[in-house]
């Protein structure tokens, strides 16, 4: 993401050209580098934290599956903006983000056992904000791209939660 804000800013390279627009075939390019193009240094600022946050939390406890909810939380959410979000240019790793959290908030609920739960409410103590981006508001904010993470983060939460070795 810095790499590509980096060659944006100073080679005027138009990352951000290429993000998700739905239902077009340079869309499909979106799918890709959409998360990884950020239209300012606020936008990737405020994606970058939570990503390293949630991913580290993922990846340290959540080891054995972790590679796969990533995936899901990448392609999946973008796949879904594709298909379904309203047109416009979908850009930033946002919708990354919701699935990652919504991921880790809700397989606590699903799994029930104790460090699943206590990474749950961590998580929603520090990231429960993300329960209203899921709905309409700010025109220039991809609300579809959150509830397209929310979505596939609590599929996979779904999904994962009945696996035996998942650390």
């Amino acid at each position: 993401m810095w790499l590509c804000f980096y060659l944006e800013q100073n080679y005027a390279w138009q990352i951000s050209a290429y993000g998700i627009e739905p239902r077009t075939l340079k869309g499909l390019i979106g799918i890709f580098l959409g998360p990884m193009a950020h239209g300012d240094v606020y936008h990737l600022i405020s994606n970058t934290i939570p990503l390293l946050f949630l991913g580290a939390t993922l990846f340290y406890f959540y080891n054995a599956i972790a590679r796969a909810v990533f995936f899901r939380a990448y392609f999946w959410t973008n796949v879904l903006v594709w298909l379904f979000a309203r047109p416009a240019n979908h850009i930033g790793a946002s919708g990354v983000v919701y699935g990652l959290a919504f991921f880790l908030i809700f397989f606590g609920i699903f799994r029930r056992d104790f460090r699943s739960i206590v990474i749950s409410v961590i998580t929603i103590l520090l990231y429960g904000s993300v329960f209203y981006g899921v709905l309409p508001g700010d025109p220039g904010v991809s609300w579809e791209s959150h509830l397209g993470g929310a979505l596939v983060g609590i599929t996979s939460a779904i999904t994962f939660s009945s696996k035996k070795r998942v650390g």
